[in-house]
């Protein structure tokens, strides 16, 4: 990993495809994963959309998985967070609270995008923007510098990992039926093998998640106060 640069440092572009920009590259890949699904997209149906031949695409981008890089900055990008480093004079506790809804709420938006996440460091300059302001939030909040990091990564991997689990089991209009469907299985099973796991079934995986997120995230802010 020594050297990589997460695709967000390249320096200036060369002229070879002046029209093209890695914005406007990014964004139409955006595009096309929110429309059309991760298992569809290729570097060739993202130049066929911008309406160029294949091999420009690399003179902006090294290949996919830097354009995917590119692409997971963007989606974090989206959640918002205040100019320069105030948070707006709410409690640090609520104010983590409001960045852990608003982030999930934008990861849940792009699907697609949001599959690329998993083994994929958020170290681009919305990602790093994003670090930084949670971890001077729980700075100014009174946790020591380890605590603050600890904060941080446990927002950002119960968030990503609870997100991409919905949209794996199916984000959508069909999510609550599949839901239920897994419910009744679950209520079917031999009560004398599965006592708990039948009595429950009904609540396991009822079509409430985002009351269950909250709850998750409450906890986990809990627990750092508990910390701090």
């Amino acid at each position: 990993m020594a050297g990589r640069d997460y695709g967000f440092a390249r320096g200036a572009e060369t002229s070879a495809a002046p029209r093209l920009d890695r914005a406007e590259i990014v964004r139409a890949a955006l595009r096309l994963l929110d429309e059309d699904g991760f298992d569809a997209f290729s570097m060739r149906r993202l130049a066929t959309a911008l309406d160029i031949k294949s091999p420009s695409l690399y003179w902006h981008v090294s290949g996919k998985d830097e354009l995917f890089d590119l692409l997971v900055d963007t989606v974090v990008g989206k959640c918002p967070l205040p100019d320069g480093d105030g948070d707006g004079g709410e409690p640090w506790d609520e104010r983590l609270i409001e960045i852990g809804l608003d982030l999930r709420r934008v990861l849940l938006a792009h699907p697609a995008a949001t599959r690329l996440l998993p083994g994929r460091l958020p170290f681009g300059p919305n990602g790093l923007r994003l670090a930084d302001h949670v971890i001077g939030l729980l700075r100014r909040a009174g946790f020591d510098d380890r605590m603050a990091g600890y904060g941080y990564l446990l927002l950002m991997f119960y968030v990503t990992g609870f997100a991409v689990q919905e949209i794996a089991f199916g984000k959508g209009p069909d999510n609550g039926e599949r839901l239920a469907e897994v419910s009744r299985y679950l209520e079917g099973l031999p009560a004398d093998r599965f006592p708990d796991l039948v009595a429950v079934a009904g609540e396991l995986l009822a079509p409430r998640l985002t009351d269950r997120f909250e709850f998750g995230l409450r906890s986990l802010v809990d627990g750092l106060e508990k910390k701090r």
